[in-house]
């Protein structure tokens, strides 16, 4: 089943109608943002940062590609003209030009092939062969002056490579043409073409559709009466799957392939007052869960990039993690877990006496147990009203309970330390005035309330899903405290960290730093400028012990093996080295 986590933004649009696309980089964890006709950026999905980017005087038609066989970019200019460039590269004005004698409709990239050009009048040609043979490339249209090409993939049967179109004409009539590519060649070999039409006997029209080659070759439709269908490529034959809820099919519906028999659909809700992401799975024809928005774009793009959700919304590109997971089904819809074993089988004693042991969950969270609900969603539920109260006490006994807890209240529990610990009050330029003030507040009954601070400090959490919450709820003055008590926490002597708990610290002081570079770069403060030195000190002093240890293992081990040469005697050297002038 699908499990949809927080919706964030990735970039802002310039202009909607110039937006382009979105596709693969190099590495999983970047995309290349088409963003207008002159603008193409580069993000990293984890943290929403732009990398790398290029402008154009000329026009980009196409979203731009990368070709992971030469390891190149390549964009298509001003609709006939291709251009091809490498990463390090900054002008792509002077960059070299391969015009066309044919107006190109898009790049298609493929994993460990070569990225095909399609054209508008439906040709398709490898990219090597398209560009050695781009002056006498043949002006034959594969297609109808009313069709227009929607959709497009490609896909492998029995080592031969196959070009799939989904293509429309005037009267919202859809067609399926396939055909295999010359390997010697690289080009259509049009003698094997098939055509097969999109039609039902019922009065239906289709409102959304996708190729999809990942994991089947096969063409999904979803017709105006919300049943999906899929076309097998490769068997070429129909089969009805269901239908999808909760989303409507008055109007066009986006469609894209999550994984793992899922897929994902955007469109208006059934109200149709807000738009609506479902995750369909396709094996069981049920919905796996859906995700609410609030304004519905007509024939917005989507995709799924690194297990995140890519949609073109009305003036950003929005981004949705997602989590499929294969073999607990039923227990990711009632919330159970999974049964526990002892790992040895205990003999009691009839004869002794003994006292029940109390359990420590509290009666809200067994209520909710016996509910069926998740761990994440009992701990919202039962931390939120808790810090209502003043009671910090109850909320450390009760949040040790929870191993699973949501990134949202994570935030919500450090705002609540922040304001009981007097974070205001100390002073973060200066180390020993910091380590000072914190003394002099365990001294005045604030020991528990640190102790719950370090506990958050080891709770896991997903970098991509806390950094949004982080930068909408801390101020700059909130991270300085929490960079300076995490360096703190790193070099005081009465604190006894193990290796993972020091590990998560330094996640933390990682993500902080994530969360809030821009306001670091922006901000010209004095106090900001004092923390990150500290820090930089700090860094230094434990790289400088760590490099003193390397030097002294061979020494200790020496030690160990009993091979320890107290003095320079000559006399115990193996061999010794002198030098003659003659």
């Amino acid at each position: 089943m699908a499990k949809l986590h927080s919706y964030f933004v990735l970039c802002p649009l310039i202009d909607q109608k110039s937006f382009l696309g979105v596709s693969e980089d190099k590495d999983p964890e970047f995309v290349i943002v088409t963003l207008g006709r002159n603008v193409i950026n580069k993000y990293r999905l984890s943290d929403q940062k732009q990398v790398g980017g290029w402008t154009s005087k000329d026009h980009i038609t196409s979203e731009v590609i990368y070709d992971k066989e030469q390891n190149t970019y390549v964009g298509v200019f001003n609709k006939n003209t291709i251009k091809i460039w490498k990463d390090e590269s900054e002008n792509l004005d002077k960059i070299k030009k391969y015009k066309f004698p044919v107006n190109i409709l898009k790049l298609m990239a493929a994993p460990l092939k070569s990225p095909l050009i399609i054209f508008e009048n439906g040709n398709t040609a490898s990219l090597p062969y398209a560009l050695e043979n781009r002056k006498t490339y043949e002006n034959i249209p594969l297609i109808k002056e009313n069709e227009n090409i929607v959709d497009t993939s490609s896909y492998t049967l029995n080592n031969i490579r196959y070009v799939c179109y989904v293509t429309k004409d005037g009267k919202n009539r859809y067609e399926i043409i396939s055909a295999p590519i010359r390997e010697e060649l690289g080009d259509l070999e049009k003698s094997k073409i098939t055509k097969i039409k999109i039609s039902r006997k019922e009065n239906v029209y289709v409102v959304g559709e996708l190729i999809s080659c990942i994991d089947r070759p096969a063409v999904y439709v979803l017709w105006s009466d919300s049943k999906i269908m899929t076309f097998d490529l490769l068997k070429k034959s129909w089969k009805t799957v269901g239908s999808v809820p909760w989303i409507s099919t008055v109007s066009s519906v986006s469609v894209a392939w999550m994984g793992k028999n899922h897929l994902i659909l955007f469109g208006s809700n059934i109200e149709q007052d807000g738009a609506i992401i479902v995750a369909y799975n396709i094996a069981l024809g049920v919905g796996s869960c859906k995700y609410p928005m609030k304004m519905y774009t007509e024939g917005a793009r989507l995709y799924c990039f690194n297990d995140r959700i890519i949609l073109e919304a009305s003036n950003h590109i929005g981004m949705l993690p997602y989590v499929l997971e294969t073999k607990r089904n039923i227990s990711s819809l009632l919330g159970s877990h999974e049964i526990g074993q002892d790992e040895y089988l205990e003999v009691a004693n009839w004869d002794n006496t003994t006292t029940l042991v109390s359990c420590s969950t509290s009666d809200d969270t067994k209520e909710l147990i016996k509910l069926g609900l998740t761990e994440r969603s009992i701990c919202a539920q039962v931390i939120l009203p808790l810090l209502e109260k003043t009671d910090h006490k109850s909320v450390l006994k009760v949040i040790i309970e929870f191993k699973d807890v949501p990134e949202a209240v994570l935030v919500q529990l450090l705002n609540y330390v922040l304001k009981l610990v007097s974070a205001k009050d100390a002073n973060v330029s200066s180390p020993d005035e910091f380590a000072k003030w914190h003394s002099s507040a365990c001294n005045l009954d604030a020991e528990d309330k640190f102790t719950l601070l370090n506990h958050i400090f080891g709770i896991s959490f997903c970098d991509a899903l806390l950094i949004p919450y982080l930068r909408e709820s801390l101020s700059i003055n909130d991270t300085l405290f929490l960079m300076s008590y995490i360096s703190f926490l790193l070099v005081d002597v009465k604190s006894e960290l193990d290796t993972d708990y020091e590990g998560k610290l330094f996640d933390w002081y990682s993500l902080l730093m994530d969360a809030f570079y821009q306001q670091f770069l922006i901000t010209k403060d004095e106090k900001i400028t004092n923390v990150l030195e500290n820090t930089n000190n700090i860094v230094k002093r434990i790289l400088s012990q760590l490099d003193t240890i390397n030097e002294m293992m061979p020494l200790l081990n020496k030690f160990l093996t009993g091979n320890v040469v107290t003095e320079d005697n000559d006399d115990l050297l193996p061999y010794t080295i002198e030098i003659m002038q003659i």
